[in-house]
């Protein structure tokens, strides 16, 4: 189940009377709305009734900023419903922002879209912070598909600027998260994993949407791969109890498959541990000393990745191989954290790379 999947979540009475007796010619903001529901009731029911307003409210801006909500809370249902509302809308600003939302919708639910494309022919109709903010981010999202995460800089002091001109609370903080997210991947694959996590952290306290948590705890248990195994797994087990209990399947899978048994086989600790991923198979098998075995397994494979490069050049302690594995996490992926993988084999040999 998805959080998506979550919308046939069944409200009491009760429930559903102190959402619509906030809905009107005077309601509350989204956010007020956000901290009314925060006292009664617990994380998910929030979630699930904030997006029940988010569908029946009145104000132009509610509309505007429930596209945000429900896009960033992986709601892209409801959020196709509020996509359609506005663009009925007699209000400029709101039918500009549900065009922008449907090709971002269309973009994570069908894959299709050229975020570069979509950014550079872009013609504003409204001159409007909002508006300005997510061609920003989608800019920078376009280069990041790319992997050229240096190129975050170069957007960076426009889109603080823009950002702080935001006078919506919740949208300004649902900005911050997005913001947020490119600077944790921007520092995290330079390996500047201490600033890294700070931004991960605040993503962790101010999301709702249960997906971005588990990927987030996973990201954040790797980025002390290095340092310390425990920590890694506390991170990660954390997100496989969050994901098994919304049944997040997908989750669920790749955690037990790669995450876990990459993490193990890292640090050698691969009693007990299985996988049905071929390449991860092979990896715990040759730092469980079945180094031929796994050998076989990674021979079969085609386009290998660096990471599958990387298990290969140890097993066969080929030292070209994980060369070549380094210079693909730095060329081809941009990725210096994960470089460490092979460049640490190559220095304990004392080679230059």
């Amino acid at each position: 189940m998805t959080q998506e999947e979550k919308k046939s979540h069944a409200f009491s009475s009760e429930q559903l009377e102190t959402v619509y007796s906030m809905i009107g010619s005077n309601e509350p903001s989204l956010f007020s709305v956000l901290q009314q529901l925060s006292k009664k009731y617990d994380e998910e029911t929030k979630l699930q009734l904030t997006k029940e307003f988010c569908l029946q409210c009145h104000s132009d801006e509610n509309s505007r900023v429930g596209m945000e909500f429900l896009y960033m809370n992986g709601l892209y249902t409801e959020l196709k419903t509020l996509i359609d509302k506005n663009t009925l809308s007699t209000n400029s600003l709101n039918k500009e922002l549900a065009d922008i939302y449907s090709f971002m919708l269309n973009r994570r639910v069908n894959k299709e879209g050229d975020l570069l494309k979509f950014t550079k022919d872009y013609s504003f109709n409204v001159q409007d912070p909002t508006v300005e903010c997510l061609i920003i981010f989608m800019k920078i999202y376009g280069y990041f598909q790319r992997l050229e995460y240096e190129r975050f800089e170069e957007f960076q002091e426009e889109l603080t600027e823009r950002l702080l001109n935001i006078d919506n609370t919740l949208l300004r903080i649902y900005f911050q998260i997005r913001e947020n997210e490119l600077l944790f991947l921007f520092h995290w694959k330079k390996g500047q994993v201490k600033i890294a996590r700070r931004y991960g952290l605040s993503i962790l306290e101010n999301t709702l949407n249960q997906e971005k948590k588990c990927d987030m705890l996973v990201d954040l248990g790797l980025t002390y791969l290095f340092e310390d195994y425990q920590k890694t797994m506390d991170y990660i087990k954390t997100a496989e109890e969050i994901a098994t209990s919304y049944q997040l399947n997908y989750y669920i899978k790749g955690i037990n498959n790669k995450v876990i048994p990459f993490v193990c086989a890292f640090h050698g600790k691969t009693e007990g541990v299985k996988t049905e991923d071929t390449a991860e198979k092979a990896h715990l098998l040759i730092k469980s000393g079945d180094i031929e075995k796994g050998i076989s397994i990674l021979e079969t494979l085609e386009n290998k990745t660096p990471f599958q490069e990387y298990y290969l050049g140890i097993a066969t302690n080929d030292i070209d191989l994980l060369k070549r594995s380094y210079h693909r996490f730095l060329n081809e992926q941009n990725d210096y954290f994960f470089a460490q993988l092979p460049k640490h084999h190559i220095e304990k040999r004392e080679v230059k790379l």
